[in-house]
């Protein structure tokens, strides 16, 4: 009779164990999915216009992620769609975009990944008409790194305020190169045809003029140029480059004044332009966008901020 009581006592033990190991179990994917659980913050806004990050030349996107995930831990925003572009064009969608979705943004994979800043742009304006088409897309904030800072500028160029194409609101361009790209000779570089002659960048040879004008002007920029009165005028643009230190007056991969050249495109033809530079180790060109506190910190602040304020470049010294 004794054993049966005791049996009869664990027996009862097995309950409470149970929902304590439940409760300590739920604990632990609640602090495991901050970006899911989190309170939105009251001093960002509150709109279903999207944000999309693009990569740059070589690249994935996994160079978003890092970007795309602070601003997901802070509550801020939302990854809600993923966007692949095939070698042949075709787009293959993962994800959706509501309009009652608070900030979402949407990360695009180009498989082919050296096809060079144009051929990136006219797949943005693919991608772009199907999002106003199908998913009803009006509005588009851009987040894009060097090569995919160029091809967001050449598309906002080349197709200005089309109809049949999302507004663009916000631009955030990280490290683009718009006067030219320094050879390193690296192997991902390409050593035939038309893209080989982008590396055509020497650091500490080019500057910007007094009038913002850079005194050497490349073929890619000259592109730009020709186009500039198609800009958008309603956009923001944030241009936010990195300085080494180093004496190169570079991120290693473009220069200073290629980077700045965007200053001379731009001006008079947009909402509002300001630039940014990243000081330091922290400033290499895929540095930055690799975990970069300062760098995601302006990218957020640019972009969903209701009160945004532009801050010194000392600010984003690391």
């Amino acid at each position: 009779m004794f054993a049966k009581l005791r049996s009869f006592k664990y027996q009862a033990l097995y309950f409470p164990i149970g929902i304590i190991i439940i409760l300590i179990l739920g604990f632990s994917f609640w602090q495991s999915r901050p970006q899911e659980l989190k309170r939105p913050d009251s001093r960002f806004v509150d709109s279903n216009t999207p944000t999309m990050f693009i990569h740059g030349w070589s690249s994935s996107l996994l160079a978003e992620r890092d970007m795309v995930t602070s601003a997901e831990v802070r509550g801020i925003a939302k990854k809600r769609m993923i966007v692949n572009v095939k070698s042949n064009g075709k787009i293959v969608i993962q994800g959706t975009i509501k309009k009652w979705m608070r900030n979402p943004i949407i990360m695009v994979q180009f498989n082919n990944n050296r096809a060079g800043e144009v051929q990136y742009a006219h797949w943005i304006t693919k991608v772009c008409k199907l999002l106003k088409s199908k998913y009803h897309v009006n509005k588009l904030n851009f987040v894009g790194h060097s090569m995919g800072a160029y091809a967001t500028v050449y598309y906002n160029l080349m197709n200005g305020n089309r109809k049949d194409l999302p507004t663009s609101e916000k631009l955030c361009l990280i490290a683009g190169p718009y006067d030219g790209i320094i050879n390193n000779q690296k192997a991902n570089q390409p050593t035939s045809g038309p893209l080989s002659q982008l590396w055509d960048d020497v650091p500490n040879k080019n500057k910007i003029l007094a009038d913002g004008k850079p005194e050497i002007i490349h073929p890619e920029f000259k592109l730009l140029y020709r186009l500039r009165n198609n800009f958008p005028h309603q956009t923001r643009v944030l241009n936010i480059y990195g300085n080494l230190g180093d004496g190169s007056n570079s991120d290693g991969v473009v220069t200073n004044a290629s980077a700045l050249s965007l200053g001379y495109l731009l001006r008079d033809h947009v909402n509002f332009y300001q630039t940014y530079e990243v000081f330091g180790a922290k400033a290499q060109h895929s540095a930055l966008h690799n975990n970069n506190l300062a760098v995601n910190k302006q990218l957020t602040e640019f972009i969903w901020s209701k009160n945004y304020q532009p801050n010194t470049a000392n600010d984003l010294q690391q």
